[in-house]
């Protein structure tokens, strides 16, 4: 991938990085590390996330780290960041990205499928969120006195929402739930973490050439690029850019608790 930040922009943090074994994960994961972040890549397969670590190790300067793990399941979440944490010493973001979709009308949607979509869109971005805190933000608050940490040092947090939580999407009633109530999380943990001094932002994209998407088949991604102001739909690298300029102080220090739209003009607020 092309550079979209100064040469080593994250050198020497520790980013994790949800659903980064493949699609807008692993794109993610792939722009922070060719910045100089120790990415720790999160996904359930093992091999996948061999593969991803494989292929970023041969591009960034700091081969990432692996670790398996379902973002719904409590104590893998805690584990997995006490593993950066003992690997690392620090974690300074995290970028929330795993999503899994189970479409069907709602007289036809079970309850046990509309579970597991909000399970892991929404359960998963509060755990990992919850547990840097808990493990390694809040101690350093509690050390500081209750005071406001103004060490200086890069935060964030940053989640997916999607432009469907505001425009609706057939079949797809534990998406959409999902993704309106992660903006929702995002504006509240902006406020909670703000003595943390970390920025805590969503981005809402479009259609976005991934795997889940193609499921929809050609007839489908064609008429949701029509859809977009662009004519398009967008690139996982192009969702990748967004992140890492939200990541960056430097570009994105004064901005917290927002969701910014990256839909190509599909929806206008």
């Amino acid at each position: 991938m092309a550079s979209v930040l100064r040469d080593g922009a994250f050198e020497g943090e520790t980013h994790l990085v949800t659903g980064a074994a493949q699609g807008i994960g692993h794109a993610v994961a792939t722009m922070l590390a060719e910045h100089g972040a120790q990415v720790v890549l999160i996904d359930l397969d093992p091999a996948r996330l061999e593969e991803a670590r494989d292929s970023i190790a041969g591009v960034a300067p700091v081969t990432p780290i692996v670790c398996a793990a379902n973002v719904t399941d409590e104590a893998q979440v805690q584990a997995a960041v006490a593993t950066a944490l003992e690997a690392t010493g620090s974690i300074n973001g995290v970028v929330n990205v795993a999503g899994i979709t189970k479409d069907a009308r709602i007289p036809k949607k079970s309850y046990e499928d509309f579970k597991a979509v909000m399970a892991v869109h929404l359960h998963g971005t509060f755990l990992f969120t919850r547990e840097v805190a808990a493990q390694h933000w809040h101690p350093l608050f509690k050390s500081n006195g209750n005071q406001p940490l103004e060490d200086g040092v890069n935060r964030f947090i940053l989640n997916f929402s999607s432009v469907s939580a505001r425009n609706g999407n057939i079949g797809q009633v534990d998406y959409t739930a999902a993704k309106g109530a992660i903006e929702s999380v995002t504006k509240t943990t902006a406020r909670e973490f703000s003595s943390y001094r970390a920025r805590v932002n969503a981005i809402a994209p479009g259609p976005v050439n991934t795997p889940m998407l193609a499921s929809v088949g050609e007839a489908g991604i064609a008429a949701m690029g029509r859809a977009t102001l662009t004519g398009r739909i967008a690139e996982p690298e192009q969702m990748a850019a967004v992140i890492c300029a939200l990541a960056d102080p430097m570009i994105s220090g004064f901005i917290t608790g927002e969701i910014v739209q990256v839909n190509g003009g599909m929806y206008l607020d």
